[in-house]
Protein backbone atom coordinates (compact mmCIF):
# COMPACT_ATOMS: atom_id res chain seq x y z
CA UNK A 1 0.00 0.00 0.00
CA UNK A 2 1.62 3.27 -1.33
CA UNK A 3 0.44 7.05 -0.74
CA UNK A 4 0.54 8.85 -4.23
CA UNK A 5 0.81 12.80 -4.53
CA UNK A 6 0.36 14.03 -7.96
CA UNK A 7 0.15 17.81 -8.84
CA UNK A 8 -3.31 18.63 -10.25
CA UNK A 9 -3.09 19.57 -14.18
CA UNK A 10 -6.15 21.99 -13.67
CA UNK A 11 -6.51 23.75 -10.70
CA UNK A 12 -10.26 23.27 -8.86
CA UNK A 13 -12.65 25.21 -9.95
CA UNK A 14 -13.73 28.08 -8.11
CA UNK A 15 -10.44 27.36 -5.82
CA UNK A 16 -9.82 31.09 -5.74
CA UNK A 17 -12.70 32.19 -3.77
CA UNK A 18 -14.14 28.17 -2.01
CA UNK A 19 -10.92 27.57 -0.42
CA UNK A 20 -10.76 30.88 1.41
CA UNK A 21 -14.21 30.77 2.85
CA UNK A 22 -13.99 27.31 3.79
CA UNK A 23 -10.90 28.29 5.80
CA UNK A 24 -12.57 30.69 7.28
CA UNK A 25 -15.64 29.09 8.60
CA UNK A 26 -14.13 25.68 9.27
CA UNK A 27 -10.83 27.49 10.94
CA UNK A 28 -13.30 29.21 13.11
CA UNK A 29 -15.26 26.56 13.65
CA UNK A 30 -12.40 24.48 14.82
CA UNK A 31 -11.17 27.11 16.71
CA UNK A 32 -14.13 27.68 18.99
CA UNK A 33 -14.16 23.83 19.68
CA UNK A 34 -10.50 23.83 20.90
CA UNK A 35 -11.08 27.39 22.89
CA UNK A 36 -14.16 25.17 24.80
CA UNK A 37 -12.08 22.55 25.28
CA UNK A 38 -9.23 23.80 26.72
CA UNK A 39 -10.62 26.94 28.42
CA UNK A 40 -14.20 26.11 28.36
CA UNK A 41 -15.20 29.73 26.40
CA UNK A 42 -19.02 29.70 25.46
CA UNK A 43 -18.79 28.90 21.70
CA UNK A 44 -21.72 31.65 21.33
CA UNK A 45 -19.46 34.10 22.98
CA UNK A 46 -16.96 33.56 20.60
CA UNK A 47 -19.43 33.74 17.42
CA UNK A 48 -21.37 36.82 18.96
CA UNK A 49 -17.38 38.68 19.45
CA UNK A 50 -16.46 37.54 15.67
CA UNK A 51 -19.91 39.45 14.45
CA UNK A 52 -19.98 42.41 17.03
CA UNK A 53 -16.11 42.79 15.51
CA UNK A 54 -17.72 42.40 11.53
CA UNK A 55 -19.25 45.95 11.97
CA UNK A 56 -17.13 47.37 14.40
CA UNK A 57 -15.06 50.80 13.87
CA UNK A 58 -12.17 49.59 16.10
CA UNK A 59 -11.19 47.38 13.45
CA UNK A 60 -10.79 50.19 10.68
CA UNK A 61 -7.02 50.54 11.60
CA UNK A 62 -5.97 46.62 11.21
CA UNK A 63 -7.88 46.65 8.28
CA UNK A 64 -5.81 49.78 6.81
CA UNK A 65 -2.88 48.68 7.95
CA UNK A 66 -3.41 45.16 6.59
CA UNK A 67 -4.65 46.15 3.27
CA UNK A 68 -1.04 47.78 3.26
CA UNK A 69 0.83 45.08 4.01
CA UNK A 70 -1.05 42.56 1.98
CA UNK A 71 -0.27 44.46 -0.97
CA UNK A 72 3.82 44.97 0.43
CA UNK A 73 3.32 41.48 0.79
CA UNK A 74 1.21 40.20 -2.55
CA UNK A 75 4.28 41.70 -5.14
CA UNK A 76 7.05 39.56 -3.99
CA UNK A 77 5.08 36.93 -2.83
CA UNK A 78 4.04 36.79 -7.20
CA UNK A 79 7.66 36.40 -8.33
CA UNK A 80 8.45 33.51 -5.40
CA UNK A 81 10.82 35.76 -3.19
CA UNK A 82 9.21 35.47 0.24
CA UNK A 83 9.62 38.57 2.25
CA UNK A 84 8.73 36.84 6.14
CA UNK A 85 10.09 40.99 7.11
CA UNK A 86 7.43 42.82 6.94
CA UNK A 87 7.92 43.23 10.98
CA UNK A 88 11.50 44.63 10.57
CA UNK A 89 10.65 47.10 7.81
CA UNK A 90 8.04 48.47 9.89
CA UNK A 91 10.18 48.51 13.10
CA UNK A 92 12.67 50.63 10.64
CA UNK A 93 9.75 53.04 9.59
CA UNK A 94 8.54 53.71 12.91
CA UNK A 95 12.36 54.38 13.56
CA UNK A 96 12.52 56.89 10.70
CA UNK A 97 9.34 58.62 10.91
CA UNK A 98 10.36 59.04 14.70
CA UNK A 99 13.50 61.25 13.98
CA UNK A 100 11.73 63.05 11.06
CA UNK A 101 9.21 63.72 13.55
CA UNK A 102 11.19 64.31 16.91
CA UNK A 103 14.34 65.71 15.90
CA UNK A 104 14.13 67.38 12.33
CA UNK A 105 10.31 68.59 12.05
CA UNK A 106 10.38 70.63 15.72
CA UNK A 107 13.14 71.88 17.57
CA UNK A 108 13.55 72.26 21.76
CA UNK A 109 13.58 75.16 23.69
CA UNK A 110 14.11 75.21 27.27
CA UNK A 111 12.11 77.74 29.85
CA UNK A 112 11.27 78.31 33.51
CA UNK A 113 7.78 77.22 34.20
CA UNK A 114 6.77 80.66 34.28
CA UNK A 115 8.44 81.47 30.79
CA UNK A 116 6.62 78.76 29.91
CA UNK A 117 2.98 80.55 29.90
CA UNK A 118 4.01 82.50 27.44
CA UNK A 119 3.90 79.71 25.16
CA UNK A 120 0.74 78.54 25.78
CA UNK A 121 -1.74 79.03 22.17
CA UNK A 122 1.20 80.19 20.42
CA UNK A 123 0.84 78.41 16.92
CA UNK A 124 3.62 75.91 16.47
CA UNK A 125 4.30 75.25 20.25
CA UNK A 126 3.29 72.46 21.81
CA UNK A 127 4.92 72.56 25.41
CA UNK A 128 5.71 68.55 26.61
CA UNK A 129 3.42 67.64 29.36
CA UNK A 130 6.13 66.87 32.10
CA UNK A 131 9.68 68.86 33.18
CA UNK A 132 12.69 68.36 32.88
CA UNK A 133 14.92 66.69 36.26
CA UNK A 134 15.98 70.29 36.80
CA UNK A 135 12.48 71.47 36.60
CA UNK A 136 12.83 73.22 33.26
CA UNK A 137 9.70 73.51 31.16
CA UNK A 138 10.37 71.65 27.74
CA UNK A 139 8.60 73.47 24.39
CA UNK A 140 8.40 71.49 21.01
CA UNK A 141 8.48 74.37 18.46
CA UNK A 142 7.84 73.61 14.75
CA UNK A 143 10.40 73.83 12.29
CA UNK A 144 8.88 73.41 8.84
CA UNK A 145 4.94 73.01 7.91
CA UNK A 146 3.56 70.02 9.42
CA UNK A 147 2.58 69.01 5.59
CA UNK A 148 6.27 68.85 5.13
CA UNK A 149 7.01 67.48 8.59
CA UNK A 150 4.29 64.23 7.72
CA UNK A 151 5.68 63.92 3.89
CA UNK A 152 9.57 63.91 5.19
CA UNK A 153 7.87 61.23 7.80
CA UNK A 154 6.64 59.23 4.92
CA UNK A 155 9.45 59.42 2.29
CA UNK A 156 11.86 58.67 5.03
CA UNK A 157 10.23 55.73 6.51
CA UNK A 158 9.71 54.04 2.91
CA UNK A 159 13.45 54.42 2.12
CA UNK A 160 13.89 53.08 6.24
CA UNK A 161 11.91 49.75 5.07
CA UNK A 162 13.08 49.41 1.57
CA UNK A 163 16.75 49.63 2.43
CA UNK A 164 16.25 47.38 5.42
CA UNK A 165 14.56 44.93 2.90
CA UNK A 166 17.58 45.70 0.41
CA UNK A 167 20.11 43.83 3.14
CA UNK A 168 17.79 40.95 2.49
CA UNK A 169 17.75 40.68 -1.17
CA UNK A 170 21.47 41.46 -2.11
CA UNK A 171 21.94 38.34 -0.10
CA UNK A 172 19.52 36.23 -2.00
CA UNK A 173 20.39 38.16 -5.02
CA UNK A 174 24.00 37.55 -4.91
CA UNK A 175 25.16 34.92 -2.41
CA UNK A 176 22.02 32.73 -2.98
CA UNK A 177 20.96 32.86 0.57
CA UNK A 178 17.21 32.07 1.49
CA UNK A 179 15.38 35.21 2.19
CA UNK A 180 12.81 33.77 4.56
CA UNK A 181 15.60 32.84 6.78
CA UNK A 182 17.01 36.37 6.35
CA UNK A 183 14.24 38.11 6.68
CA UNK A 184 12.80 36.67 9.70
CA UNK A 185 16.08 36.92 11.54
CA UNK A 186 16.57 40.52 10.53
CA UNK A 187 13.07 41.10 12.11
CA UNK A 188 14.28 40.59 15.61
CA UNK A 189 17.48 42.54 15.07
CA UNK A 190 15.30 45.23 14.41
CA UNK A 191 13.24 45.04 17.59
CA UNK A 192 16.82 45.10 19.78
CA UNK A 193 17.92 48.15 17.42
CA UNK A 194 14.51 50.47 17.97
CA UNK A 195 15.23 49.51 21.81
CA UNK A 196 19.01 50.70 21.28
CA UNK A 197 17.49 53.90 19.74
CA UNK A 198 14.44 54.79 21.87
CA UNK A 199 17.09 54.59 24.98
CA UNK A 200 19.87 55.91 23.48
CA UNK A 201 19.50 58.86 20.39
CA UNK A 202 15.36 59.29 20.33
CA UNK A 203 15.54 58.96 24.51
CA UNK A 204 12.85 61.79 25.91
CA UNK A 205 14.24 64.81 27.93
CA UNK A 206 11.40 65.04 30.74
CA UNK A 207 11.09 63.16 33.90
CA UNK A 208 8.53 61.04 32.87
CA UNK A 209 10.59 59.95 29.77
CA UNK A 210 14.37 60.14 31.00
CA UNK A 211 15.49 56.35 31.16
CA UNK A 212 12.66 54.92 30.94
CA UNK A 213 12.94 53.51 27.40
CA UNK A 214 10.40 56.32 26.09
CA UNK A 215 10.70 58.93 23.57
CA UNK A 216 9.65 62.48 23.67
CA UNK A 217 5.50 62.88 22.74
CA UNK A 218 5.12 64.13 18.78
CA UNK A 219 3.83 67.12 18.44
CA UNK A 220 0.23 67.51 18.05
CA UNK A 221 0.34 69.22 14.74
CA UNK A 222 2.39 66.16 12.60
CA UNK A 223 -0.16 63.46 14.29
CA UNK A 224 -2.78 62.29 11.54
CA UNK A 225 -6.34 62.86 12.03
CA UNK A 226 -9.12 60.52 13.08
CA UNK A 227 -11.50 59.65 11.16
CA UNK A 228 -13.87 59.53 14.18
CA UNK A 229 -13.84 59.22 17.80
CA UNK A 230 -14.97 55.66 17.53
CA UNK A 231 -11.70 54.43 15.98
CA UNK A 232 -8.35 54.87 15.48
CA UNK A 233 -8.06 54.92 11.78
CA UNK A 234 -6.97 58.19 10.27
CA UNK A 235 -7.84 59.80 6.56
CA UNK A 236 -4.10 59.77 6.62
CA UNK A 237 -4.18 56.05 6.21
CA UNK A 238 -6.73 55.44 4.12
CA UNK A 239 -5.15 57.29 1.43
CA UNK A 240 -2.15 55.88 1.91
CA UNK A 241 -3.80 52.55 1.80
CA UNK A 242 -5.68 53.67 -1.75
CA UNK A 243 -2.50 55.30 -2.91
CA UNK A 244 -0.79 51.78 -2.64
CA UNK A 245 -3.75 49.83 -3.67
CA UNK A 246 -3.85 51.53 -7.23
CA UNK A 247 0.20 51.83 -7.64
CA UNK A 248 0.53 48.08 -7.02
CA UNK A 249 -2.62 47.10 -9.69
CA UNK A 250 -1.35 49.27 -11.88
CA UNK A 251 2.48 47.92 -12.04
CA UNK A 252 1.49 44.33 -11.44
CA UNK A 253 -1.20 44.42 -14.64
CA UNK A 254 -0.22 47.20 -17.07
CA UNK A 255 3.57 46.84 -16.66
CA UNK A 256 6.47 45.28 -18.33
CA UNK A 257 7.95 45.24 -15.02
CA UNK A 258 4.44 43.49 -13.36
CA UNK A 259 4.66 40.77 -15.95
CA UNK A 260 8.20 39.47 -15.55
CA UNK A 261 7.82 39.08 -11.72
CA UNK A 262 5.06 36.73 -12.68
CA UNK A 263 7.03 34.99 -15.15
CA UNK A 264 9.97 34.99 -12.06
CA UNK A 265 7.65 33.40 -10.04
CA UNK A 266 6.51 30.49 -12.49
CA UNK A 267 9.34 29.91 -14.52
CA UNK A 268 12.86 32.06 -13.67
CA UNK A 269 14.60 30.15 -16.37
CA UNK A 270 12.41 32.18 -19.18
CA UNK A 271 13.82 35.16 -18.01
CA UNK A 272 17.49 34.16 -18.15
CA UNK A 273 17.24 32.74 -21.51
CA UNK A 274 16.13 36.30 -22.35
CA UNK A 275 18.45 37.61 -21.29
CA UNK A 276 16.79 39.52 -18.42
CA UNK A 277 18.66 39.51 -15.04
CA UNK A 278 17.00 37.56 -12.48
CA UNK A 279 19.21 39.37 -9.93
CA UNK A 280 18.19 42.77 -10.55
CA UNK A 281 13.88 41.85 -10.29
CA UNK A 282 15.10 39.70 -7.21
CA UNK A 283 16.11 43.29 -5.82
CA UNK A 284 13.80 45.27 -6.97
CA UNK A 285 11.01 43.13 -5.87
CA UNK A 286 11.94 42.81 -1.83
CA UNK A 287 12.90 46.33 -2.10
CA UNK A 288 9.64 47.48 -3.04
CA UNK A 289 8.21 45.68 -0.73
CA UNK A 290 9.97 46.78 2.07
CA UNK A 291 9.30 50.63 0.99
CA UNK A 292 5.72 49.47 0.98
CA UNK A 293 6.02 47.99 4.60
CA UNK A 294 8.09 50.90 5.63
CA UNK A 295 5.01 53.36 5.38
CA UNK A 296 3.12 51.24 8.14
CA UNK A 297 5.54 52.10 10.34
CA UNK A 298 4.60 55.74 10.14
CA UNK A 299 0.84 54.86 10.23
CA UNK A 300 1.77 53.19 14.00
CA UNK A 301 3.89 56.30 15.16
CA UNK A 302 1.49 59.42 13.99
CA UNK A 303 -1.34 57.66 13.99
CA UNK A 304 -1.76 55.72 16.69
CA UNK A 305 1.31 55.34 19.24
CA UNK A 306 2.76 59.26 19.36
CA UNK A 307 6.26 58.35 20.80
CA UNK A 308 8.48 55.42 20.53
CA UNK A 309 8.11 52.49 23.26
CA UNK A 310 10.76 50.42 24.90
CA UNK A 311 9.73 46.57 23.66
CA UNK A 312 9.65 44.75 26.97
CA UNK A 313 9.78 41.15 24.98
CA UNK A 314 10.10 39.75 21.50
CA UNK A 315 6.88 38.55 21.96
CA UNK A 316 5.14 42.08 22.43
CA UNK A 317 6.60 44.46 20.13
CA UNK A 318 4.65 47.92 19.22
CA UNK A 319 3.71 46.33 15.80
CA UNK A 320 1.49 43.87 17.60
CA UNK A 321 3.05 41.06 14.94
CA UNK A 322 0.77 42.58 12.07
CA UNK A 323 3.54 41.99 10.16
CA UNK A 324 3.20 38.62 10.54
CA UNK A 325 -0.39 38.43 10.46
CA UNK A 326 -0.68 40.31 7.53
CA UNK A 327 1.35 36.80 5.66
CA UNK A 328 -2.22 35.51 6.08
CA UNK A 329 -3.84 37.92 4.81
CA UNK A 330 -1.80 37.10 1.21
CA UNK A 331 -2.64 33.55 1.40
CA UNK A 332 -6.28 34.60 1.95
CA UNK A 333 -6.46 36.26 -1.51
CA UNK A 334 -4.70 33.63 -2.95
CA UNK A 335 -2.13 35.94 -4.27
CA UNK A 336 -4.58 37.70 -6.53
CA UNK A 337 -4.81 41.61 -5.48
CA UNK A 338 -8.65 41.89 -5.78
CA UNK A 339 -8.99 39.37 -3.06
CA UNK A 340 -6.53 41.50 -0.22
CA UNK A 341 -9.36 43.91 0.74
CA UNK A 342 -11.36 41.06 1.25
CA UNK A 343 -8.74 38.80 3.56
CA UNK A 344 -7.73 42.05 5.54
CA UNK A 345 -11.39 42.89 6.14
CA UNK A 346 -11.68 39.16 8.10
CA UNK A 347 -8.70 39.12 9.35
CA UNK A 348 -8.94 42.46 10.99
CA UNK A 349 -12.45 41.31 12.20
CA UNK A 350 -11.15 38.33 13.78
CA UNK A 351 -8.09 40.18 15.31
CA UNK A 352 -10.61 42.54 16.99
CA UNK A 353 -13.22 39.76 18.06
CA UNK A 354 -9.87 38.28 20.16
CA UNK A 355 -9.78 41.53 22.03
CA UNK A 356 -13.50 42.17 22.98
CA UNK A 357 -13.80 38.09 23.54
CA UNK A 358 -10.96 39.00 26.12
CA UNK A 359 -13.34 41.66 27.24
CA UNK A 360 -16.18 39.92 27.51
CA UNK A 361 -14.74 36.83 29.12
CA UNK A 362 -13.03 39.39 31.89
CA UNK A 363 -16.95 40.21 32.58
CA UNK A 364 -17.78 37.33 32.97
CA UNK A 365 -15.14 35.64 35.06
CA UNK A 366 -14.21 38.34 37.17
CA UNK A 367 -10.83 39.03 35.39
CA UNK A 368 -9.46 38.42 32.09
CA UNK A 369 -8.05 35.17 32.64
CA UNK A 370 -6.41 34.88 28.94
CA UNK A 371 -4.83 37.07 26.64
CA UNK A 372 -6.31 39.00 23.91
CA UNK A 373 -3.46 38.04 21.58
CA UNK A 374 -3.56 34.30 22.58
CA UNK A 375 -7.52 34.20 21.84
CA UNK A 376 -6.59 36.34 18.45
CA UNK A 377 -3.93 34.12 17.89
CA UNK A 378 -6.12 30.97 18.36
CA UNK A 379 -8.70 32.51 16.18
CA UNK A 380 -6.28 33.08 13.17
CA UNK A 381 -3.92 29.66 13.81
CA UNK A 382 -7.25 27.78 12.95
CA UNK A 383 -7.85 29.65 9.65
CA UNK A 384 -3.88 29.41 8.56
CA UNK A 385 -4.06 25.61 9.20
CA UNK A 386 -7.02 25.62 7.43
CA UNK A 387 -6.03 27.34 4.29
CA UNK A 388 -2.82 25.47 4.12
CA UNK A 389 -4.58 21.95 4.43
CA UNK A 390 -7.33 22.84 1.59
CA UNK A 391 -4.85 24.23 -0.33
CA UNK A 392 -2.76 21.47 -0.56
CA UNK A 393 -5.24 18.87 -1.41
CA UNK A 394 -6.97 21.55 -4.21
CA UNK A 395 -3.56 21.86 -6.01
CA UNK A 396 -2.64 17.95 -5.40
CA UNK A 397 -4.30 14.81 -5.88
CA UNK A 398 -3.45 12.28 -3.10
CA UNK A 399 -4.51 8.34 -3.59
CA UNK A 400 -4.06 5.73 -1.87
CA UNK A 401 -2.62 2.42 -4.39
CA UNK A 402 -2.65 -1.30 -3.14
CA UNK A 403 0.17 -3.26 -4.32
CA UNK A 404 4.00 -2.50 -4.85
CA UNK A 405 3.09 -1.82 -9.03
Amino acid sequence: MRLVVTRRIKPLKFGGIIIPFLSIILGVFLATIALYALARVPPGLVYSSIGVSLVSPQMLQTFVMLVILGVALIIPFNAAIWNIGAEGQIIWGMIASAFIGLCIAVHYIYVSPSAAAQYSGVPGAFILPTPTATGKEVVAKLSMSPQAGVALMLILASLAGAMWALIASLMRAFLDIDEVATTLIMNYIAYYLYNYVVYGPLQGVTISTSGFGLSNPLHPALQFSRISVSTTATWEGVGIMIGVFIMAWFILRHTTFGLRLRILGSNPNALKAAGISVRKYIVAVLTISGAIAGLVGTIFFAGNMYQLMKIKTITTPPTHNIGYTAILVSWLSMLDLRGVPFAAYIVASLFQAGINLQASLGSISGGAMISSGALTYVLIGFVLTTFTILRVFSEYRIRIVRGRG
